[in-house]
């Protein structure tokens, strides 16, 4: 396994198992599913250096948790309460301190796009132990374990520039098939700052023959 793949293969475990991902579904001008790495700043500056070592123009979209995740609510002393957040079901996420973590943005689908990722999500989420009308009734947010999230990540980064709803449904049932293994492994690829091909290699893997 690379270095890159590793570093998200173990997130968790350094971090003592807390939820690394987060989803929120909103409505009206900015519609959709976004999902969110989180992270913490020193990790993604990091990261970002890595981009710019390799020559490469992503830019990571940063935000504050408390963006990616509106219906968390801090307190004056920054603790958040995440009472109104969606969670696995094995851990509530109020254990953990978040000072210096920050939330980077992986993708939003809406329309066509998010109707086709909503089975994914809902299958996702129920592995997790996790309501789905959170992201499936109104507005809301969960958060995510870090195997829930890479799974998320591989459909949200090669949905997003996909126009076909047959193509958008294969590339969605197609991963949800995918071992968590096989699911790490493209992620590795997708994200990487030395393999900007990433994203395009899965989707032609699982779409290509589809006209």
């Amino acid at each position: 396994m690379s270095i890159e793949a590793e570093s998200f293969a173990y997130g968790s475990s350094m971090y003592g198992g807390r939820p690394t991902f987060a989803l929120t579904r909103r409505l009206g001008d900015d519609a959709g599913l976004t999902l969110y790495e989180l992270i913490p700043e020193d990790l993604a500056d990091g990261r970002q250096k890595r981009f710019r070592k390799a020559n490469s123009n992503r830019r990571l979209s940063r935000v504050a948790v408390t963006d990616a995740v509106p219906d968390v609510r801090e307190d004056s002393n920054g603790v958040f309460d995440f009472s109104d957040v969606g969670a696995p079901s094995a851990r509530a996420p109020n254990d953990w301190q978040w000072n210096d973590w920050c939330a980077l943005k992986i993708a939003t689908l809406s329309n066509s796009r998010q109707q086709a990722v909503h089975r994914l999500v809902r299958d996702v989420l129920d592995d997790s132990g996790i309501d789905v009308d959170f992201v499936t009734r109104g507005e809301g947010s969960v958060v995510l374990s870090e195997g829930a999230g890479i799974r998320l990540t591989i459909a949200f980064l090669a949905m997003k520039r996909l126009q076909k709803y047959e193509k958008l449904a294969t590339v969605a049932d197609s991963i949800a098939r995918m071992s968590l293994e096989e699911c790490y492994y493209w992620h590795a690829k997708c994200r990487s700052p030395s393999n900007p091909n990433g994203v395009k290699a899965l989707r032609v893997l699982l779409s290509s023959h589809i006209e």
